[in-house]
Formats: structure tokens, sequence, C-alpha cells
């Protein structure tokens, strides 16, 4: 199947790949099970980064759960990255934005969000194959957007698997595409350009509070309920 793109209505060449949360501890899977969603595996270690996580997968992206394992390797990989996983992991004390957006490019579009645009400077690629934009990956208090190639980008995983979906992507909760992201900052206008450009191409609503949270809308909201993650420390609500 191919992933909706979410601005297709500015037939935009990036669309969203996957979202991520840092997290203090391994999230409680089963208040998410309970409720009816479905992770993809246990655990998977990044052990260059000190971390590990855990994935909810979707029809048209994933979320991902991380948190720090192994706070010196964390440290270690922050210095020669500037991607601190510990820092938005204790997003509480730090105020560092706990989320990160990844894009990857939707083959055979044209845009005014162009590539060269959204990262204007890119430092050198991390073992992980991410490009980031300078000004975003400094910035933060907000979340961190970036590129990943189409090698691992969540299309050509589900091409590539074709039980992918069946094992997976189909929750007894019954939410099945992500229709719309919110996200709260705390610090001030304005943005950075890389998220600037998704705000502005309709990839993400940003708004200004006293703590972050993030806001997923499944399938336009089509049964009018919420599960709440801030119930167990997670500043995330997913709306279906």
């Amino acid at each position: 199947m191919k992933t909706q793109l979410l601005i297709s209505t500015n037939n935009s060449l990036l669309e969203v790949d996957h979202i991520f949360i840092c997290v203090e501890d391994a999230p409680k899977v089963e208040f998410f099970e309970q409720a009816g969603l479905i992770f993809a595996s246990s655990p998977v270690q990044q052990v260059e980064r000190g971390t590990a996580s855990q994935i909810l997968f979707f029809e048209n992206f994933y979320l991902e759960f991380i948190w720090v394992e192994d706070e010196v390797a964390a440290e270690i990989y922050a210095v020669r990255t500037n991607i601190d996983f510990l820092g938005r992991s204790h997003w509480q004390q730090t105020q560092i934005s706990p989320f990160g957006i990844a894009l990857h490019q939707q083959s055979g579009t044209t845009s005014s969000l162009q590539e060269d645009e959204f990262r204007r400077s890119q430092p050198e690629k991390t073992e992980l194959l991410l490009s980031f934009s300078s000004d975003n990956l400094v910035t933060q208090t907000e979340p961190l957007c970036f590129l990943i190639p189409d090698a691992i980008a969540l299309p050509t995983l589900l091409k590539n698997f074709s039980n992918f979906q069946k094992q997976f992507v189909s929750h007894p909760l019954g939410l099945r595409k992500i229709t719309g992201i919110e996200a709260t900052v705390t610090h001030t206008y304005p943005l950075t350009q890389p998220l600037a450009l998704l705000v502005e191409n309709g990839v993400v609503q940003v708004e200004q509070g006293i703590s972050p949270c993030l806001q997923l809308t499944f399938d336009n909201y089509m049964h009018r309920s919420i599960l709440d993650g801030r119930a167990i420390g997670i500043p995330l609500i997913l709306k279906f």
C-alpha cells in the first residue's frame, strides 16, 4: 500500500513516515494493549545511542516510544550528533521537546515545500542515515524534524514484507490512518524553518503551552473517542 499523503491538497514533496516520543522509562504496554493497540514486537535496543524503543504501526505511519537504557552512551551520542535523547526523555525537567517528526520523500510530485529549503545545511549523517536541518537540530524546545531515505521508509517496509500489515497494522481498537498532528511547544515563536514549513503545508499544527503534548487524530475523529497517555506519564493524546 502507499502511505497516505497528509498534505496532498498542496501536492507536497514530503509525507510523514513516523513520529517518536521520548519517555523516561519503557512505556506500560498493558495500558495500550488493554485499549486495543498492538505493539510490533518486544523492545528493540539501539546500542550505539544508548536507547531502546517500542513501536505501534498504523496504515500510513508508525509511532515510536524511545527511552534511554545507557546514559553514558546516550551522552556520547548527544555530543557527537546534537541529538539529546537523554534530555528529551527528561522533558519535564529540561523543557526539551520529547517529540520527533520523520518524513520521507514522495516521489513523482512537485511542491513549494522543497527539500533543499527544508534542509538548508546538513551536519554529517549519523549511522541511522538521518539528515537534519541545523537550525531545527539546535532548537531543542520544538519537535525534531528530519528526513529519512526511501530505503528505510515505511512504504518500503510495507512493500517488502507482505504479511506486515496483517500482523502489526490491524488494531482491535480500530485506528487505521493518521489524519492530524498537533504539537504543543513551550518556547516562543518564531519556529525554525523546517517546522514552520510543515505548519505552512498543513502537516502539523503547533500551539504554545506550559507543557509539551502531542495530539494525534486518526480517521478524522470518526468514533469521537480519546485515549490519553498522560494517565501514565506520556504526553500523548490519541483521538479516533
